[in-house]
């Protein structure tokens, strides 16, 4: 029962970061730029509208239910076709991380070493987590 709780715990912590982001927050920067360069890493300077950021609350906190959902049936098919999209967005975003065309447009500081130690090993980590949690669920 670790692995549910584990993947549900840092989905709602992200939602939860995202959330505050919509309202217009700038924890954990000291100014909008910096959070900019902190968690998105393009070069802007300003943060997403904050419907956008939202709207990733909102789709993080249905991933952060998910695991539930997977112990609860894990013989549907909407259940498997569902853990497959989300392990997939989450490894496919982890590995690409890695990628030279990441690094290339992915350039500002912090983002480019966070994303490096930080950003892409958890999405890759949640990946293999919901795929885990799903194998283990159907035997």
């Amino acid at each position: 029962m670790t692995l549910p709780i584990v993947l549900s715990l840092v989905a709602v912590l992200i939602a939860v970061a995202h959330a505050w982001w919509a309202l217009g927050r700038i924890w954990p920067a000291v100014s909008e730029a910096a959070l900019a360069r902190a968690v998105i890493g393009d070069g802007r300077v300003r943060m997403p509208a904050p419907w956008q950021c939202a709207a990733v609350a909102v789709a993080l906190v249905v991933v952060a239910a998910w695991p539930w959902v997977i112990v609860a049936w894990p013989q549907s098919r909407l259940v498997l076709i569902g853990s497959v999209v989300i392990g997939a967005v989450f490894f496919i975003r982890g590995s690409a991380g890695y990628s030279p065309r990441w690094r290339a447009h992915f350039t500002a500081e912090p983002f480019r070493t966070r994303d490096f130690y930080l950003y892409s090993p958890l999405c890759v980590a949640l990946g293999v987590g919901f795929i885990a949690l799903l194998t283990r669920e159907m035997q």
